[in-house]
């Protein structure tokens, strides 16, 4: 996936909330989707420190109750769970006490949703089902290929097949900004054969690391089309006036990716 290509995404507000969506990704129909900007204050939290109510403004203008907008405690892992109908996971756990980096569900009426700050949020639905899932994708947790492993855990838990899954990538670091060494760089290549093509040297042990281009070459390998992965293209460090970026400015806001089935 060239990542230089221009990307169609809308910037849109609804009911004062400021948010990104790519028209393409919802053509198949049947779900909602949006990539929250720094714009009106959402995910600005006092020190970078979660807050009860983060996203219920999210929530409600998006027409479902917070209780239905479902996050996790995200840990740069590849640990995934399985939201059900009532927001819970096997009915009984609530999801934002676990450690996990992806969410799936085939509830409709249930967001789930990722929080980023330049870590990629990868966004997929599978229109056959409908089933859909929200990744937060590290460095770390694209070493250890989460969103395959989401793939793949859509396609045990709903019976998704990879070749009608569509995908969004979301607001991400992009490799002019995002400089890695080599205790990075060791993982990256141990994963990746193609580990060239996402990774260009800076010399003395530096590398510009591309992480979404990365998660688009694995999506492919999963079994996506090409031309059904999306992305937002824009990197969150430069258009710090849109995004929140950890690697800019340190301890700052979050910016929510969510998706739903449409109830």
């Amino acid at each position: 996936m060239n990542r230089d290509r221009k990307q169609s995404y809308e910037e849109r507000s609804l009911k004062g909330i400021g948010y990104l969506r790519v028209p393409a990704f919802e053509q198949a129909g049947g779900i909602r989707h949006a990539f929250t900007t720094r714009k009106h204050g959402l995910g600005a939290r006092t020190g970078g420190n979660k807050t009860p109510g983060d996203w219920d403004a999210v929530a409600n203008a998006f027409g479902i109750t917070p209780d239905k907008l479902i996050t996790v405690n995200q840990v740069h892992g590849e640990n995934i769970v399985r939201i059900d109908a009532r927001g819970l996971i096997g009915g009984k756990i609530d999801p934002r006490t676990i450690e996990a980096d992806a969410l799936v569900t085939d509830a409709p009426g249930i967001a789930v949703g990722v929080e980023t700050a330049d870590c990629v949020p990868i966004l997929l639905f599978d229109p056959g089902v409908p089933a859909v899932a929200a990744i937060h994708a590290g460095w770390r947790s694209t070493v250890k290929k989460i969103v395959s492993q989401t793939v793949v855990r859509m396609g045990a838990e709903f019976g998704s097949r990879p070749e009608r899954m569509l995908a969004v990538i979301g607001p991400a670091i992009g490799p002019e900004c995002y400089e890695v060494d080599g205790p990075v760089m060791g993982p990256v290549r141990e994963a990746f054969y193609h580990w060239e093509e996402i990774a260009t040297s800076r010399g003395k042990d530096r590398w510009g690391l591309d992480l979404v281009k990365a998660n688009a070459k694995e999506l492919m390998r999963t079994g996506l089309v090409e031309q059904n992965i999306h992305a937002i293209g824009l990197c969150t460090a430069c258009r710090r006036d849109l995004f929140y970026s950890f690697r800019a400015e340190g301890r700052t806001g979050r910016m929510l990716s969510m998706i739903m089935i449409k109830p």
